[in-house]
């Protein structure tokens, strides 16, 4: 197939879908990955997609988060680890809740491999399905508003509203980004008014972030590190982070690839 064959296919997938798959791209069009991203390349260059790790989207006017498509594939392997430490803090019969981050959905999916009793309230339509299954032994509170397909999940006035009737044990996030200076921040105003309400009505608070969050906040700024209790991630942090845990109640919790964690206490 010739290129400009193929980048025509490419263009009309992402108008189709809003984000593509390096590996299904190079099934759909019987070649190799590497010649996929070397399209994905010369598009960008032309500024007709925006290029990411696995895979491309197209960028909306006023949002730099990525589709769920694409945050669904991304270091995988570190999600599951995070999801099983969190684990360790999840009781019988706890309230949780669970924001529309994809490391949140693994927490979600052990929840219900591990039967336990508990309640979950989450604004994502992931975990609300899968949480729905009829094996489960999940409670679920799904929380409605304006669905937005770009992360699957529902968030606006009313969203918040029924968040702030309801107080947990233990709410789960995961932010685009967290700085010590300016603290969590997000892509989108609304996304972000979920989290901080999810916080803000809370016993304990976690975050699982990976090592790609600690850096340049995004663009919205929801919460300053007084909202966290613990941070769950998986390598170790810079010497800044750790004089911040030193001068607060912040704690820091690293998941090893062996599936031990290190820096535990209980909650």
């Amino acid at each position: 197939m010739l290129k400009i064959d193929r980048q025509t296919i490419i263009q009309q997938e992402l108008a189709k879908n809003g984000s593509v798959l390096i590996p299904a791209l190079s099934e759909m069009l019987h070649c190799s990955e590497e010649t996929i991203r070397r399209d994905l390349r010369e598009l960008e260059a032309s500024g007709r997609l925006t290029r990411t790790h696995g895979g491309a989207y197209l960028m909306e006017k006023y949002d730099k988060s990525y589709p769920t498509k694409l945050r669904k594939v991304y270091y995988q392997d570190i999600k599951v680890r995070m999801a099983k430490q969190a684990m360790q803090y999840i009781r019988d019969n706890d309230v949780l809740m669970l924001d529309s981050s994809t490391t949140c959905l693994e927490l979600a999916r052990l929840l219900v491999e591990s039967k336990y009793n508990v309640t979950v309230i989450s604004n994502s339509l992931l975990i609300c399905d899968l949480c729905s299954e009829q094996l489960s032994s999940v409670n679920l509170v799904c929380l409605g508003g304006t669905f937005r397909r770009r992360t699957s999940s529902f968030t606006g006035y009313h969203t918040t509203d029924i968040l702030s009737g309801y107080h947990a044990d233990k709410a789960f996030i995961s932010c685009p980004k967290i700085t010590p200076e300016q603290g969590l921040s997000d892509n989108q105003l609304e996304e972000s008014k979920i989290r901080e309400a999810m916080l803000t009505h809370a016993q304990e608070r976690i975050l699982l972030m990976d090592h790609t969050k600690f850096g340049p906040s995004a663009n919205v700024l929801f919460g300053s590190l007084d909202l966290v209790d613990l941070i769950i991630t998986d390598e170790p942090v810079s010497a800044q982070w750790e004089a911040v845990k030193a001068k607060s109640h912040l704690r820091i919790e690293i998941c090893r690839e062996d599936g031990g964690r290190s820096g535990r206490r209980p909650l």
